[in-house]
């Protein structure tokens, strides 16, 4: 309880009822708005009336109880205030108001000290106290919380949890009703999982919510990333993204592709954009026969050879870039981000189809004329023996 005197008041009533002659019993009665309620204030000490002590009580027949004030003078814009009570005796001691401080703001100016004895305020620190909004470097906060660069410099805000690497800061993002469990999303760093940055879709704490969305502290991007009951990550490898789960892609590009050995077929069109394979005349025109696809094939070199880079010592199988699009410029790209140049080799199929039935009607026709001259040598032995038998009998 903290109870306020007017000292103005209770010395003028010092003076004027007791006089020099000391403390007595003398009731002060004060009367409220409403007559049938009376209260009083006695100032009393019947055990010692010298010690200076000031006695107080709420109404008639009500214990009273003892203020013991302090013993030095008060200084300039100073007010009594309770410090302690014990068994009924309250100790006093003088307090500066915060109200009375000196120092210079506007309305809506969050003040602050700006010495153990005075405050000041400033624009920079403003709260709109009408919509109930929160302004730091601003003061016409857009939003609930609003935070502002007013200097031609960066921005920068940091939210960090103190304590050892264990600890977790989560910012919480979401939506709530009054009869329901917030939704929404959260986004911070678990010193559990190695730092780095995860983004959930849900409002639960990092400490029992698995993680979603995984950046680690190498920029690498992990999809439902698995973290053991110690908080390690399974790491695959030195992949930018690794991605646990199917992946649907109603339309994916790419907007660059290494170089490098590869042992799986992509599917990749000429403006990046990643697709299944399909051959659908719909989806054609310029439709022409591969002309003297033979003499193409007769002109390419297949080879064997290995990569320079030695984690792949595989002995693989090909042909060379540079001399096929000498040959058929069609089946050759040139990657745009490193300038290395690659072959289409799916697309071989059709010129290899096309020289295969060059081949086959090359063959049938031989196989042709091989027979007709067989025919003709039939003939030929026909007369031969013909023509000996003539000249036996002759």
């Amino acid at each position: 309880m903290q109870t306020k005197i007017n000292l103005v008041v209770v010395f003028f009533l010092l003076a004027s009822l007791l006089g020099s002659a000391g403390f007595s019993p003398t009731a002060l009665y004060g009367q409220t708005i409403r007559p049938n309620t009376q209260k009083e204030i006695r100032v009393f000490d019947p055990a010692n009336p010298t010690n200076g002590n000031v006695g107080i009580r709420a109404a008639t027949g009500t214990s009273g109880y003892t203020m013991i004030l302090p013993a030095i003078t008060p200084g300039v814009n100073q007010v009594l205030g309770v410090s302690s009570i014990n068994a009924g005796v309250a100790s006093l001691n003088w307090t500066t108001l915060l109200s009375t401080s000196i120092g210079t703001g506007a309305s809506g100016q969050v003040a602050y000290w700006t010495s153990t004895s005075a405050q000041s305020g400033s624009n920079n620190l403003f709260w709109n106290a009408a919509n109930a909004r929160l302004g730091i470097g601003t003061n016409i906060p857009s939003g609930k919380l609003s935070i502002n660069e007013s200097g031609n410099s960066d921005l920068n805000v940091t939210v960090t949890s103190r304590g050892a690497n264990n600890r977790a800061t989560q910012i919480i993002f979401g939506v709530q009703n009054n009869s329901s469990s917030p939704v929404g999303g959260s986004i911070g760093s678990d010193g559990k999982r190695n730092g780095g940055l995860i983004l959930n879709g849900n409002t639960d704490p990092f400490a029992t919510a698995p993680a979603q969305v995984y950046l680690s502290a190498a920029g690498e991007l992990y999809v439902n990333p698995d973290f053991n009951a110690g908080g390690t990550l399974t790491d695959n490898g030195n992949f930018r993204l690794q991605v646990i789960g199917d992946i649907y892609a109603a339309s994916a590009r790419f907007t660059s592709v290494l170089s490098g050995a590869s042992a799986r077929p992509l599917s990749l069109t000429s403006d990046g954009i990643l697709t299944g394979s399909t051959s659908d005349q719909r989806l054609k025109k310029n439709i022409v026969t591969i002309p003297h696809a033979l003499e193409k094939v007769l002109a390419l070199r297949g080879v064997t050879f290995n990569w320079k880079d030695s984690s792949d010592p595989k002995k693989m199988m090909g042909m060379i870039a540079q001399e096929v699009k000498q040959v058929v410029p069609e089946l050759v790209f040139q990657n745009e981000s490193d300038g290395y140049y690659g072959i289409n080799y799916g697309e071989t199929t059709g010129l290899l189809v096309e020289a295969i039935k060059e081949q086959q009607k090359m063959i049938q026709e031989l196989t042709k004329a091989v027979a007709k001259q067989g025919q003709e040598v039939l003939l030929l032995l026909k007369e031969l023996n013909s023509l000996k038998q003539q000249l036996k009998i002759k």
